[in-house]
């Protein structure tokens, strides 16, 4: 009997609820009014005092008055934004020694911190890295760097690790890297002494193509020549960094002939090669601007074109100050390309190319494109004369050249007028004019024009169109303004 009573009485047992400790205190209504009448009143006592309002928070966290312990914990960030444990029961989060209510903030601060402290180290956004504004091109292009530092293609790279050796552009195996130790030049599939090779690479399309630090020279001269040509180009190059203020993301191609019929043939093509210009200007001077010059699988090859030849009696002479003009050409076109008008005559397989869309494209004037380059040729600071010999040469030069010629136009009319191979007398007058301008602009020392032409370089830098359009008229204007002091600066 008492074992069937126990069985009977055990679900009730098993069923009976335990209860559990509550983490507030339960109050009924009238409890809440009186609760909260008593929280205005410690309320009011605690002010400003930090420690009472934290005492306040706590009890009413005690009694679950959520609402009035969170007023408690933001009026003692008001007092002491580093109060920790208030902002911990807030739910802030703590980053670089700040707090911030949401994740959402946090991140905003987080990307905002990241852009500032990129531009300060002079950084740009590459995928999901920072990398150095200067090796934005090359990564853009696939190119890393080899154990050297150098950038190289990630092919190139594997070829280094695997033992290949280069020769100027050309790849060469680890089997047939004995011929460069014997002194000889791989052309085409086969080995050549360098006379051998230099009449090899003698013709238009068979060139040697030979790379330095800023430029990679497509060139039939002979190779000493050619070398010397290198060196020049590069001298060139720094005046053309100090004019521009801004370097080219890759070597540049520059085209140097070895004669002047040569120089003729390429911008005009036949023979099986392309024409490489439309306007004529290759009659004007002894560099000009292959605008139109394509591969044959459409990789555009645009750039300064020159000639030198050995066999003249002033050859080297010219071809030297040709090498600099052609060097100065295709460094300025890198600086102001054409990208829109190439990829358009690439997709229409050069059917739409005239070149007229490539010209309107550039943000540079053209006096400004001309004159820098004729700087570069004509006006240029040679830095490596002898010893109490003239810096100036080249500028006196040009000068007697101009006054031999009636002198320089006014002003106004050398922004405005235009190369034309209808007009070569003039327009050959026109670029000594221009590059006189340029001179004036970068060596005049003339405070306005000065700071009219560095506003100049750092639109060019930040790559802004209507930025430069201003800019290249205030330094007309200043220039204009300036005309009796150009003229004392030539000594005319």
């Amino acid at each position: 009997m008492k074992l069937s009573l126990l069985l009977l009485c055990l679900p009730l047992f098993l069923a009976a609820p335990t209860q559990a400790q509550p983490t507030t205190i339960d109050a009924s209504p009238q409890q809440d009014d009186d609760k909260i009448a008593e929280y205005e009143t410690k309320r009011k006592a605690a002010g400003k005092d930090v420690e009472k309002l934290w005492d306040l928070y706590l009890w009413c966290d005690a009694y679950g008055m959520d609402k009035q312990g969170r007023s408690c914990l933001r009026a003692i960030l008001k007092v002491d934004d580093a109060h920790e444990e208030a902002h911990k029961a807030l739910g802030h989060l703590e980053f670089d020694g700040k707090w911030f209510t949401t994740q959402k903030k946090l991140d905003q601060y987080k990307k905002a911190e990241e852009l500032r402290i990129a531009e300060e180290q002079g950084l740009v956004r590459f995928g999901d890295e920072w990398v150095p504004k200067e090796d934005l091109a090359y990564l853009e292009r696939g190119m890393i760097r080899d154990d050297d530092g150098a950038w190289v293609s990630k092919e190139d790279y594997e070829k280094q690790k695997a033992g290949w050796s280069k020769q100027d552009t050309v790849w060469v195996s680890p089997d047939e890297k004995e011929n460069i130790d014997k002194g000889l030049w791989k052309c085409g599939e086969e080995w050549k002494t360098l006379d051998d090779a230099n009449a090899y690479h003698a013709e238009i399309g068979r060139w040697w193509i030979i790379p330095s630090e800023y430029f990679l020279l497509y060139t039939t001269l002979d190779r000493k020549t050619a070398l010397e040509a290198v060196e020049i180009m590069e001298r060139t190059y720094r005046d053309l960094n100090r004019a521009l203020g801004k370097s080219p993301a890759a070597p540049v191609i520059v085209t140097m002939l070895r004669n002047q019929t040569q120089y003729g043939r390429f911008a005009a093509g036949g023979d099986g090669n392309p024409q490489t210009e439309v306007r004529g200007l290759s009659s004007v001077h002894y560099a000009f601007l292959a605008d139109s010059w394509f591969s044959s699988e459409l990789e555009y090859l645009g750039c300064g074109a020159g000639y030198w030849d050995v066999e003249d009696e002033n050859g080297a002479a010219w071809g030297r100050h040709s090498a600099r003009h052609a060097a100065a050409l295709s460094l300025i076109e890198s600086a102001d390309p054409s990208p829109k008008a190439i990829e358009k005559g690439k997709k229409s397989r050069l059917q739409s190319w005239r070149g007229d869309d490539y010209w309107s494209e550039k943000a540079f004037p053209e006096w400004f494109r001309f004159g820098l380059s004729s700087y570069a040729d004509r006006y240029f600071i040679d830095q490596f004369v002898e010893r109490g010999g003239n810096y100036n040469w080249a500028r006196d030069w040009s000068v007697q050249n101009l006054l031999a010629k009636g002198g320089v136009r006014p002003l106004p009319q050398l922004f405005t007028t235009e190369l034309s191979v209808e007009r070569l007398d003039d327009s050959a007058k026109l670029l000594n004019e221009l590059g006189l301008i340029l001179a004036f602009a970068l060596d005049g020392k003339n405070p306005e024009v000065a700071a009219a032409y560095g506003a100049v370089k750092n639109a060019i830098r930040e790559g802004d169109r209507k930025q430069m359009d201003k800019a290249f008229k205030d330094l007309e204007k200043a220039i204009i303004a300036n005309e009796k002091a150009l003229l004392e600066f030539a000594g005319i």
